[in-house]
Parts: structure tokens; sequence; C-alpha cells
């Protein structure tokens, strides 16, 4: 009987690490095809917290600025890829935030459901997900592109809290390169110079 539950819970461990992607991806031509960019993400802001309690203390560091700047690199679309660099051609400023959907009350007592029960019990959250995209050239903006996902998403103590967030950015950095390369601004731009 212990082994079993011993397994069972290894399986749950392994299984659960990170929530299945469940955003769409859009298409766009393959290949390096722009200058290097820099990159601003919340205006360089990284939102951390510290608590602490009689146990110990845990840290929260907010990962979009890694997502953003992992899921440009991974398109292949971009000679290089900065982040915070003021002195590029081009920068791409993006603004992302999550919202969580449906009164404060209500998430309140999920929260304190779950921490009851330890984080074992996964409780449903729905989070609205908003970029902002705007492509500068220097101090001038050039285009601004805003997009939206909405998300059902487990709080569980074996799922990673902000894998569904990284889906969302791959999504809208997907989304993006779609309507830069739809749009022919920024080749348009690069031939006139």
């Amino acid at each position: 009987m212990f082994r079993l539950f011993c397994s069972l819970f290894l399986v749950l461990l392994v299984s659960g690490c990170a929530a299945p992607n469940k955003f769409s991806s859009h298409k766009y031509s393959p290949g390096t095809e722009y200058p290097y960019i820099s990159l601003m993400v919340n205006d360089g802001y990284v939102r951390q917290s510290l608590n602490c309690g009689q146990f110990g203390c845990t840290t929260y560091v907010d990962q979009t600025h890694l997502f953003v700047l992992d899921a440009f690199r991974a398109t292949d679309k971009f000679q290089r890829v900065e982040i915070n660099n003021g002195l590029a051609r081009f920068k791409v400023v993006v603004g992302f935030e999550r919202q969580e959907k449906g009164p404060e009350a209500v998430s309140f007592g999920k929260m304190m459901l779950g921490a009851l029960t330890l984080f074992l019990l996964p409780m449903p959250y729905e989070y609205n997900y908003e970029g902002r995209f705007s492509i500068m050239e220097g101090g001038d903006i050039l285009e601004d592109y805003r997009y939206r996902r909405e998300s059902e998403e487990l709080k569980f103590l074996f799922v990673d809290e902000q894998s569904a967030k990284k889906h969302a950015i791959a999504s809208m950095v997907d989304n993006f390169l779609q309507d830069i390369e739809s749009d022919n601004m920024l080749r348009a731009k690069l031939t006139a110079n």
C-alpha cells in the first residue's frame, strides 16, 4: 500500500509541472528577415515579492520579461534580440498584464480554501491576458498592436503558476510577427533606409 501511494505521488509530481498550452499559434514565414531589436517589457519593471511566515520565507519573481525575450529569440526572425538597449535603432516596447475575472471575494475564498488544503485541491481561476506591442524607430512610434487572450487555469501544488502566462506570451508574439509580416511596415522601413 505504501509503495502504491509513493508511486501515485511521484506520478502526480512529475506530470503536473506545467500547464498545457491552450492558446492558438499563428503562422509566419520562417527565416531571419529583420535587424536586431531591443525589447523593453513593462517599462523595465520586474515585479517581486517576499513573503515571510512562521516557517520561512518565499520569494516570487515575475518572469514576464524573460518569457517575452525567449519567445522573440525562438522565432529566429531577428538577427539579434536584446533587452533594455536604449541605443538600438528599432525597439519593441511590450506592456503585458494579467487580470483576474470575477469578484475579488470569490478569488479570496478560493485562495483561502487552497491554503487550507495545502494547495492539494486544484482551484480553477479565469484570467484575461493583455499585451501591447509598440514598434519604435529611435523615439518615434511606428505602429501599435494589441492582443488579448482568455485563460482558465488551475492553481495546484504541482503546477507551475507562470506556465500559462508563458504560453499566452508565446501566442501573442506569434500573432505580432504575423501582423508585422502582413503589414510589411518594418520591411518597408528597412528598404527605404
